[in-house]
């Protein structure tokens, strides 16, 4: 009797590794990186399949957004909040925008005494295309200047242009 608990165990043992493995290989884990919305009315679902429910409707065409996966034309994506969701694949551009976090100010050159080109306020989205150490190259309401990381969400460097100096 022992010996048959042992071996009904190593076989649920052995249907549970080869599920989880199923689930993992069904999703394909994307190298993290950012991408942003493509447009406007972008639909966040809890899985990737058009019947599941719209939980998140994104009304901000460029905000950038974390790649977690992708499966089957849906791409998992966290948003500046840190909510996650699935979206078609086709919603997301390669673009690549930061979102202003906190109060902060854009700056001529990357340096904390550059001269003062505009204030950004949270909320504020902008195209980001070069780093400098600490600093992003962003472009907002057309001005072109510099901001510290710190104070953005989706500014890594992985996917931009080579480091710049002004």
């Amino acid at each position: 009797m022992r010996e048959f608990a042992k071996t009904l165990g190593r076989c649920a043992a052995l249907l549970t590794a080869a599920a989880l493995f199923s689930l993992n290989s069904a999703t394909a884990e994307a190298p993290v990186r950012f991408m942003s919305l493509r447009a406007d009315g972008v639909e966040g679902r809890q899985s990737p399949n058009a019947d599941q429910r719209v939980i998140w409707l994104y009304q901000r065409a460029d905000l950038p957004v974390q790649v977690l996966a992708e499966r089957n034309g849906w791409t998992h994506m966290r948003d500046p909040d840190g909510d996650e969701v699935w979206v078609r694949s086709e919603a997301l551009s390669e673009r690549r925008t930061v979102y202003v976090r906190e109060e902060t100010t854009l700056r001529r050159t990357a340096r904390s005494n550059g001269h003062v080109l505009a204030y950004l306020m949270p909320g504020v989205i902008g195209a980001v295309t070069a780093c400098d150490g600490d600093w992003r190259r962003v472009a907002v309401g057309g001005r072109i200047g510099w901001v510290q990381n710190s104070s953005l969400w989706g500014g890594e460097c992985a996917g931009l242009d080579a480091p710049v100096r002004p």
